[in-house]
């Protein structure tokens, strides 16, 4: 019997060690190990899913996020916002990847990411409360992958509307492929502020 006791506990205490690390959103004083899981265990990214839009007369950009949990991107586990976007510059449309919103492969979307950040870290946010979440993504150009553009963002509600502020903003030095290549997104870099629809 006690034999079997010993056993089981042994298997137990392994079976325990074995379990991923679950590390919550934002904790940046835990190390991302091998198998860790990054998870959002408040549901800080929720609020952030939807459709969302801004319009300026014939210029638009929308923007579609959705939460995924547990995505493996081959060394560890997270919970991240994914999407992709439409943008419309004065009636013509310079890039359309919402068709691909509901693709399954999580890796294929235009935006992406789980990075918070607070009201003082860049791009600084000073209407911001203490401790409002604000999450930095990756902003895909498939047409110009060797640019590298990421958007903060914040969502809040005014006035009974919800909104989405969107920076936007080069992420990085790029070496260009070619003399002559573009030294920017198709997307103008700057502030937006999206409606909910």
């Amino acid at each position: 019997m006690k034999y079997i006791l010993l056993t089981l506990i042994i298997f137990s205490f392994l079976s325990c060690k074995a379990q991923s690390p679950i590390i919550p959103l934002g904790d940046y004083g835990t190390e991302i190990t091998e198998g860790s899981y990054q998870k959002d265990v408040d549901n800080l990214l929720n609020p952030f899913e939807g459709t969302w839009k801004y319009e300026n007369g014939n210029t638009s950009l929308t923007i579609s996020l959705r939460k995924i949990t547990m995505y493996y991107n081959g060394r560890d586990y997270r919970d991240d916002l994914i999407g992709d976007y439409r943008y419309v510059e004065d009636g013509v449309e310079l890039a359309n990847y919402l068709p691909e919103f509901n693709n399954t492969n999580d890796a294929k979307h235009t935006v992406k990411g789980n990075a918070l950040i607070q009201k003082n870290w860049f791009p600084r946010c000073p209407e911001c409360d203490d401790g409002e979440p604000r999450f930095v993504l990756s902003f895909l150009d498939p047409e110009r992958k060797y640019l590298s553009s990421e958007i903060a963002v914040r969502q809040y509600t005014e006035d009974g509307v919800e909104k989405l502020k969107v920076w936007l903003y080069d992420a990085g030095s790029a070496v260009l492929p070619y003399e002559g290549a573009p030294e920017s997104i198709r997307v103008p870099y700057g502030e937006y502020v999206l409606v909910k629809q």
